[in-house]
C-alpha cells in the first residue's frame, strides 16, 4: 500500500469521526428537544407557541400542587356495611316524610296529588333541577379551561357526577374530593391539574353556599316564628352552629391570604388547645398539614387570579347553583300545590329562608346526605306553612337534591366496571391471538434470520 493510500485512508478516518460526532450531538438534541417541547406545551395554555406571564405564574402554581403521589382511595374490609348504613338512613328519612305529614292529615295517593298539582310549576321544577345540573357541570369546565387550556367536558361531567355520588354516600361528604383528585389523574391529567381543579371548585362552593346562607339567614329571622317553639330552638341554634362550622375553613383560608401571621397564631392556638384536650395526637404533624392546606389553596387562588373572567364565572355558576337549589322545594312544592296559590315572594323567601335554616341546622349530623335528619327537620318546617300533598312534594325534592346523584353515580361506577374488565379482556384476547399480518412478518424475519445464519 502506497504513502498516499495510507494518507487518504486517515483523512478518511478522519472524517468519519467527525460525522460520527455530529450525529451524536445531533441525537442527543433530539433527546433534549422533545421534553423541552413538552414542558413548553404544557406550560403554553392558549396554544399561541410561548408562555406569557400569566401561563408562568399558573404552572408554577400547578407544580406546587403536584407534590405528592395521587392514590386511589383505601378500600376497607367492611365497606359494604356503609351502603347498608346509607341504605337504612335513606328509608328512615323516607319513612319521617310520610310519617310527619301524615300525622298532620295530609294523606293523599301520588294520583290524587299529581291530579291536583300544576303541571306549569312541575315543568319549571325540572327546567331549574337541569339548570342546576348543567351549572355543576360547567364550573369544572371552567376550571379545567383554566389550568389546561381546554374545556375537557366530557371529564368535567363525569367528575362532577361522581363527587356528588361519593359525597353523598360518606358521612360529611368527605368522599367527594379523593375520589375525583384520583378519577382525573388516572384520565391523564397531572397530580398538580388534579388537585387544583377540585381545591378550587371546593373553595367557590362553600364560599358562596355560605354567602348566600349567612345573607338568607340574616334577613329572615323571623321565619322560623311559624312553627313550633320546641322546633324553633332546636333549629335556630343548629343552624347558627352549622354555618359557623361551614364557614370554618373558608374564613380561615381567606386569613391566611391576608393576614397570614394572625391566622398561624390562631391555628396554633387551636391546635394547641387540641392537643391539651387530647383531640390531637401531634402538634407539629397537625400544624404542618394544616399549613399544607392552606398553601394549596393559596395556589388554586393564585390560578385563578390569572384568569379574572374566569374566576368571576366561576363564581356566578356556584352562586346560582346554591340559590336554586335552596329554591326548588319551592317550585316542586307549586307543582303538586302543596302552598297557598297567593302567597308571591313572600312565600317563596319564606320557603327558601326555611329551607337554609334547616339545611344549616343538620349539617353536623354525621350520616351521609344528612338523611334521616334533614327530612324530619325540614317536613316539621314545611308543616307550618302548607297547604296538603306535602308527603309527595317533599319525597320529589329530596329524590331531584339527592337521590338522583345515587342513582347516577351507581350507573357510572358500574359502567366503568363494565368498560373495564371489557378492555382487559380485549386486551388478553389481543395478546394470545396476534393479528394474523404480524404473525406473518414475524416469520418471515425469523426466516431470513437463519438464512442469514446459514450463509
Amino acid at each position: 500500500m502506497s504513502d498516499k493510500e495510507i494518507r487518504d485512508g486517515e483523512v478518511a478516518e478522519t472524517e468519519l469521526e467527525q460525522l460520527n460526532t455530529e450525529a451524536a450531538s445531533e441525537d442527543t438534541a433530539e433527546e433534549v428537544n422533545p421534553a423541552s417541547e413538552a414542558e413548553e406545551v404544557t406550560a403554553d395554555l392558549n396554544g399561541d407557541g410561548t408562555v406569557d406571564e400569566d401561563e408562568s405564574e399558573i404552572d408554577e402554581a400547578l407544580k406546587s400542587l403536584d407534590t405528592k403521589t395521587i392514590e386511589p382511595p383505601k378500600k376497607h374490609k367492611f365497606g359494604w356495611l356503609g351502603y347498608v348504613f346509607l341504605c337504612g338512613v335513606i328509608a328512615v328519612g323516607i319513612w319521617l316524610i310520610f310519617k310527619i305529614v301524615g300525622d298532620a292529615g295530609d294523606t293523599k295517593s301520588l294520583g290524587d296529588a299529581l291530579a291536583g298539582g300544576n303541571w306549569i310549576f312541575g315543568l319549571i321544577a325540572v327546567g331549574v333541577l337541569l339548570v342546576i345540573m348543567v351549572s355543576e357541570w360547567m364550573k369544572y369546565s371552567v376550571i379545567m379551561k383554566t389550568t389546561t387550556g381546554k374545556f375537557h367536558l366530557r371529564s368535567s361531567l363525569k367528575v362532577g357526577l361522581l363527587g356528588k355520588f361519593y359525597d353523598n354516600v360518606t358521612p360529611f361528604a368527605v368522599g367527594g374530593q379523593p375520589m375525583q383528585i384520583y378519577y382525573l389523574h388516572k384520565k391523564g391529567f397531572s397530580g398538580g391539574v388534579s388537585s387544583a381543579v377540585i381545591l378550587i371548585k371546593y373553595f367557590a362552593q362553600m364560599f358562596s353556599y355560605t354567602i348566600v346562607s349567612l345573607l338568607i339567614m340574616a334577613c329572615n329571622t323571623a321565619v322560623l316564628g311559624r312553627i313550633d317553639p320546641t322546633w324553633q330552638t332546636i333549629i335556630t341554634v343548629g343552624a347558627w352552629i352549622g354555618l359557623v362550622v361551614n364557614m370554618f375553613l373558608p374564613l380561615m383560608i381567606i386569613a391566611f391570604a391576608i393576614v397570614p401571621k394572625f391566622a398561624r397564631g390562631l391555628a396554633s392556638l387551636v391546635v394547641g388547645l387540641g392537643a391539651k384536650i387530647k383531640i390531637v395526637k401531634d402538634k407539629g404533624a397537625t400544624m404542618a398539614k394544616a399549613e399544607k392546606v392552606v398553601s394549596d389553596f393559596r395556589a388554586g387562588f393564585k390560578i385563578m387570579s390569572r384568569k379574572p373572567l374566569n374566576f368571576i364565572i366561576l363564581l356566578f355558576l356556584c352562586l346560582l347553583e346554591v340559590i336554586l337549589t335552596f329554591s326548588l322545594p319551592y317550585f316542586v312544592m307549586r307543582a303538586y300545590s302543596a302552598l297557598p296559590s297567593d302567597g308571591g315572594f313572600e312565600l317563596y323567601m319564606i320557603v327558601i329562608a326555611l329551607n337554609v335554616y334547616c339545611t344549616q341546622a343538620v349539617a353536623v349530623i354525621p350520616t351521609p346526605g344528612n338523611s334521616g335528619a334533614i327530612e324530619g327537620v325540614l317536613v316539621s318546617a314545611y308543616v307550618a306553612i302548607a297547604a296538603t300533598s306535602l308527603s309527595w312534594a317533599l319525597f320529589t325534592w329530596r329524590f331531584a337534591v339527592y337521590y338522583i346523584y345515587i342513582v347516577i353515580g351507581m350507573g357510572l361506577v358500574i359502567f366503568e366496571l363494565i368498560r373495564k374488565i371489557y378492555r382487559a379482556r380485549k386486551a388478553r384476547k389481543g395478546a394470545l391471538n396476534p393479528p394474523l399480518e404480524n404473525t406473518e412478518e414475524s416469520n418471515q424475519t425469523e426466516i431470513t434470520e437463519n438464512g442469514d445464519e446459514e450463509a
